[in-house]
């Protein structure tokens, strides 16, 4: 019991340093897209990063699942990623952009405009 006990601490210890190894995510400006690499103008340094993407990696808009073809340079987008400290690179596990904007549609609004003859 105690050796359960024991392994479940650090097995518990181990999880809880991984998901604070992330940190705040990345937040930025998109200025050059690849097949496998995504670089931002960061928000925080104004200094471009180079973030990796691979077949893991997910997309989002808002809450709703996108793809890599749904970013576009010039978007804003928030990336979760990994620092790998060999390489000293970046690995994005999910990169969001902003909900699509609503359009207000001018057309279904009454004018309040009079018209004189």
């Amino acid at each position: 019991m105690f050796k359960r006990l024991v392994t479940f601490i650090t097995v518990a210890a181990f999880a809880a340093g991984a998901v604070m190894a992330h940190g705040d995510p990345l937040l930025g400006t998109v200025t050059k897209l690849e097949k496998d690499a995504v670089t931002i103008k960061s928000e925080k340094d104004g200094k471009e990063v180079k973030v990796m993407v691979d077949s893991k990696t997910k997309y989002m808009i808002g809450k709703t699942a996108a793809k890599l073809a749904d970013v576009k340079v010039g978007e804003k987008v928030s990336i979760d990623a990994m620092m790998d400290a060999k390489t000293k690179s970046y690995l994005a596990e999910s990169i969001t952009l902003p909900a699509a904007k609503t359009a207000t549609s001018t057309a279904a609004k009454p004018s309040t405009t009079t018209k004189t003859k």
